[in-house]
């Protein structure tokens, strides 16, 4: 084995020495539930399987994540240190937000699913009620009909009527793991048109009615401020683009701007306008019927 080889494998095999003795430190140290890292991993695994549960998401685990988040990091830490590489460290923040980034993400797209059963579900379950007056069997009922997610949160708040707990707090219990403004409207519709005793099927009815119509103006809206959203995103990186630009063409051509007190003004002055155009743009894009 020639010189530049052997040197490349004793390197590899260093990578591999001290990456383990840190993993076995941290294995150790977690194995102690005393301990302060013990804690706070054992808080942080818990609060992950608790989203996951929200989600019914069953695998990965919570302790699975946070392992491959230990592993990782102790990875990128490793080789920097051998290799002496400051690239490797912007991995990091990467690796700690990412999972909770992925739990939020999972959890708007679930929010957008169920409110796009909302309409479904209102109209089966007026006639669900129509065939039965029990709101309990009617939502039983309701829960075959739809597909998921929004049949595992009915199992889910069918299962918990059947362990004891009353129909009214099981609904609002759904309304809170959804997380959905409409979705949580729709279940205050019919927990007030239960207590009150009114005609149910056809207030659920009105109500679908309703979300089919805001569902329409809102297609109508998202269409309009298509190509605004699209003129707002271009003016919004076009001037860093051409800063970057025009630096490169010429870099004594914004010097006055960089060693200068009046042209730190000018940054600071220009920086302050663009984020309030971009703000701005975006506000104005931003309608909510």
């Amino acid at each position: 084995m020639n010189p530049s080889a052997q040197t490349t494998v004793m390197g590899w095999m260093s990578v591999a020495l001290v990456a383990l003795g840190v993993a076995t430190v941290i294995y150790i140290t977690l194995s102690d539930p005393k301990s302060l890292l013990a804690k706070l991993y054992s808080d942080y695994t818990h609060h992950l399987d608790a989203e996951l549960r929200g989600l019914f998401i069953q695998d990965p685990t919570g302790a699975i994540i946070a392992n491959w988040q230990i592993g990782i990091s102790v990875a990128i830490v490793t080789i920097h240190v051998l290799t002496e590489e400051p690239i490797s460290y912007p991995l990091i923040p990467f690796v700690a937000v990412g999972p909770k980034l992925w739990l939020i993400d999972a959890k708007t797209k679930r929010q957008d699913k169920i409110e796009q059963q909302l309409d479904s579900f209102l109209t089966a379950l007026a006639n669900a009620l129509k065939a039965s007056p029990s709101l309990g069997d009617a939502l039983g009922n309701t829960a075959t009909l739809l597909r998921s997610p929004l049949k595992e949160e009915l199992e889910l708040t069918m299962k918990e009527t059947q362990l004891g707990m009353p129909l009214d707090q099981a609904i609002l219990n759904m309304g809170g793991r959804v997380g959905s403004r409409a979705f949580a409207g729709a279940l205050t519709t019919v927990l007030i048109g239960r207590q009150t005793g009114g005609d149910l099927p056809r207030i659920l009815e009105t109500s679908a009615s309703t979300l089919r119509e805001m569902a329409r103006l809102e297609g109508v809206v998202r269409t309009k401020t298509a190509e605004g959203k699209a003129q707002a995103w271009v003016l919004g990186i076009m001037p860093p683009i051409l800063i970057g630009i025009l630096n490169w063409i010429d870099p004594l051509w914004l010097k006055p701007l960089n060693t200068t007190f009046i042209g730190g003004i000018i940054w600071l002055v220009a920086v302050l306008f663009w984020v309030a155009a971009v703000f701005l743009a975006r506000k104005i894009l931003s309608v909510d019927i």
